[in-house]
């Protein structure tokens, strides 16, 4: 079985995490050039009206498939290196993430509210939780791959789950009416988009040498279809 073309897995997610951020600006720069929303708004504000609520629906859609469908390849890294149940539980959270993503942009809060507020806590909560399982993951792998960088690395990493809990903390404070909604609530919601985005471009360090690939059958030369440093699937 041969390896007709391999993608690499941290650069899909470079790719799609920043179209994804460039997306949501021009969603944003059109929603304020046609006055749907004032300087500070939510995430979600833009998807309420057309034409912006198009490209919003478009681009959630294609971020949170990325998150979804990339949980599983990785996973199967993971069990082979690092092994446990800390891998599953990560996948599992985030292929929770990227559906709600996804979900965000189905159902804006204009249509079903409920829907829109749980989308919302599994696409920003399911990426967290998987980030800081990510991190630990990652941090005892590296110790052994990258000895001289390993630290450095979790450092990071860690820096930015703690900013991402500190801002949901302070995105809570505000919706609760304890701290001005206008505007610290909106810039700690995009400051949660933000710091997840930011993260899942840490991967370059743990990913540079995994990729997937499509295969053909009649070529039985190559053994190897998914690895990082390891074969991941022998035939």
């Amino acid at each position: 079985m041969a390896v007709i073309h391999s993608y690499s897995v941290y650069r899909l997610f470079d790719f799609f995490m920043l179209t994804g951020t460039l997306g949501l600006g021009v969603c944003y720069a059109i929603a304020r050039y046609l006055g749907h929303v004032s300087t500070f708004c939510d995430i979600s504000s833009l998807v309420v009206n057309l034409p912006e609520r198009i490209i919003f629906r478009m681009n959630f859609s294609l971020v949170g498939s990325l998150l979804a469908a990339m949980a599983f390849p990785i996973h199967t890294m993971l069990q082979k290196r690092v092994g446990g149940y800390a891998p599953t539980f990560a996948a599992a959270f985030q292929c929770l993430s990227g559906l709600g993503v996804i979900l965000v942009g189905a159902c804006g809060p204009t249509e079903i509210i409920e829907i829109h507020l749980l989308a919302a806590v599994l696409g920003f909560g399911g990426s967290a939780i998987a980030q800081i399982i990510y991190n630990f993951i990652f941090y005892s792998e590296d110790k052994k791959t990258q000895p001289d960088s390993a630290t450095k690395i979790f450092t990071v990493r860690s820096i930015l789950s703690v900013v991402f809990l500190i801002c949901a903390v302070c995105l809570g404070l505000c919706e609760s009416g304890i701290w001005p909604e206008e505007p610290y609530g909106h810039i700690f919601e995009w400051s949660l988009w933000f710091n997840l985005l930011f993260w899942y471009f840490t991967f370059k360090w743990d990913l540079k040498d995994f990729y997937v690939g499509s295969l053909d059958d009649d070529d039985e030369t190559s053994n190897t279809v998914v690895h990082m440093g390891v074969p991941l699937l022998s035939l």
